[in-house]
């Protein structure tokens, strides 16, 4: 008596690709942290302390001009304010995109140090950036973008690497979906225009008085 076989396994017979997590990753992870910290704690702090001297209370990021009229505030208190809570919101856009980037491409054994170190350097640009903002000097943190372009060219270049081998697949795929559209077309028309003629010679139905 034959035994039923058990389907094959198509994603053990698919090229996989080993993820080994590599001892330097754990300085990629530190960075992360530092990010992080920076993010929740360092330049919220300013925010908190304008806060309270401003008596701006959340859910509220940029006063209105009535806001500040009822508040009482000087010039000086709304721009400080301001550039606190701009330093913020600033780090919050860039690290809400460059995180996850910055944590996948260091799981690549042949660059995670070389990741770990731009982002260190990013780290510490984005850190004089967010002090420099408080007193109207934040292009003091512009050298960041050097770090960052860095990464974004070692994921590339990694990403590439690794979707090589699959190119002509995705080549042959996409032909094969071409081929099958344009056999399909033509078919698909005629019903379209068959539809469309049934519909203009098929009477309207009579009013009823």
């Amino acid at each position: 008596e034959k035994k039923n076989k058990p389907p094959p396994d198509t994603m053990a017979d698919s090229a996989l690709v080993p993820l080994a997590v590599t001892p330097e990753y754990g300085l990629v992870v530190l960075v992360g942290v530092a990010m992080f910290l920076l993010q929740q704690i360092v330049l919220v702090l300013p925010v908190v302390k304008q806060r309270i001297s401003t008596g701006i209370k959340a859910p509220t990021l940029y006063p209105r001009d009535g806001q500040i009229k009822e508040l009482k505030l000087a010039p000086y208190q709304v721009e400080n304010y301001m550039r606190a809570q701009r330093a913020h919101q600033n780090n919050v856009e860039f690290t809400s995109v460059f995180m996850a980037l910055f944590l996948v491409t260091g799981l690549f054994p042949e660059v995670t140090l070389h990741v770990a170190l731009a982002g260190a350097w990013v780290v510490l640009f984005r850190l004089l950036g967010g002090v420099g903002y408080l007193f109207g000097v934040r292009q003091i943190g512009s050298l960041f973008h050097l770090g960052e372009l860095y990464i974004l060219y070692l994921a590339a270049t990694q990403a590439y690497a690794l979707a090589t081998p699959a190119l002509p697949g995705l080549l042959a795929a996409c032909s094969s979906a071409a081929a099958a559209m344009r056999e399909a077309a033509p078919k698909d028309l005629d019903e379209v225009k068959a539809g469309a003629a049934f519909a203009c010679a098929a009477p309207l139905p009579a009013r009823q008085p």
